[in-house]
């Protein structure tokens, strides 16, 4: 076994909660003095330990051999989204078939947990999901586009996909993500999901979509509004999460000053998700 390791100042702490939620064997430790913070990965192969400290830093050692399948949790139980949707870490076909048997009605969508990547079942995801529910019941029959900023593993724009959206892109400024998210657009049988590399900050806008989702941290979405607002045409919907509580003012104001408004804030725990549009 090996295990990727890397320390982080506090403030960073949520950050790296997000990166690896859902990934059972990611471990975050606050050190002694509570200024820094140790994040953990453990890996099957070094290769997997390698490619993370590749993408984030680190450093990477070999650990004493362990009952691997006693220390991997076993995955969490499917959530519910809506009525709607299923959100599942499965991935063998004959228990998948048991799921959308019993959850007649449901979209089903299977994230494995990845070696640094979650299963898309963090609150702010999560959140993400509920309005892309909403948004896919109100539009049902009509033609929608979605635009998905900071992908992660594809869950959002698989999802929207899947529940009628006709044309989804997807980006991601990490290149592993960028991977990973194809292998589930695969996997889901998403057909017209577009997934691609790129970084907010060159990034440019040459259309407008139906649904903007930007699951991103508060200074990222910041300096994209101008962008973001670009990308909306009237009667679009912007949905947005990743905010922690004391950064919500802040970013409602830089919003605001954008040209966004929103119509619906849902503050759940540490974290904000929004609803809204053009002002």
């Amino acid at each position: 076994m090996w295990v990727w390791s890397k320390l982080a100042a506090l403030k960073w702490e949520d950050a790296w909660e997000e990166r690896f939620y859902g990934n059972r064997n990611a471990v975050l430790t606050r050190l002694k003095g509570g200024r820094s913070v140790r994040v953990d990965v453990y890996c099957e192969e070094e290769g997997e330990a390698v490619d993370i400290a590749a993408q984030f830093g680190g450093s990477v050692k070999e650990v004493a051999d362990r009952n691997w399948a006693a220390f991997s949790a076993v995955p969490g139980p499917p959530i519910k989204i809506r009525d709607s949707l299923l959100l599942t870490a499965e991935v063998t076909p004959s228990k998948l078939r048991e799921l959308l048997l019993l959850n007649e009605g449901r979209v089903v969508v299977s994230i494995p947990p990845e070696m640094a990547f979650g299963t898309g079942d963090h609150p702010t995801t999560a959140a993400c999901l509920r309005f892309l529910a909403d948004e896919a019941r109100a539009r049902k029959g009509g033609r929608w586009r979605v635009l998905d900023l900071g992908c992660g593993s594809g869950v959002l724009a698989i999802a929207a996909n899947l529940l009628g959206a006709e044309e989804c892109e997807a980006l991601d400024f990490d290149r592993k993500a960028v991977e990973i998210a194809r292998h589930n657009v695969e996997r889901n049988g998403a057909q017209e999901v577009r997934v691609e590399e790129a970084d907010l900050r060159e990034w440019r806008v040459e259309r407008q979509y139906e649904v903007v989702v930007a699951n991103l941290f508060a200074d990222v979405l910041q300096a994209s509004f101008g962008k973001i607002r670009r990308t909306l045409g009237p009667g679009s919907a912007f949905i947005l999460s990743g905010v922690l509580r004391e950064q919500w003012t802040e970013t409602e104001e830089a919003a605001r000053t954008a040209g966004l408004a929103f119509e619906i804030v849902n503050k759940k725990g540490k974290w904000v998700s929004a609803k809204g549009g053009v002002d």
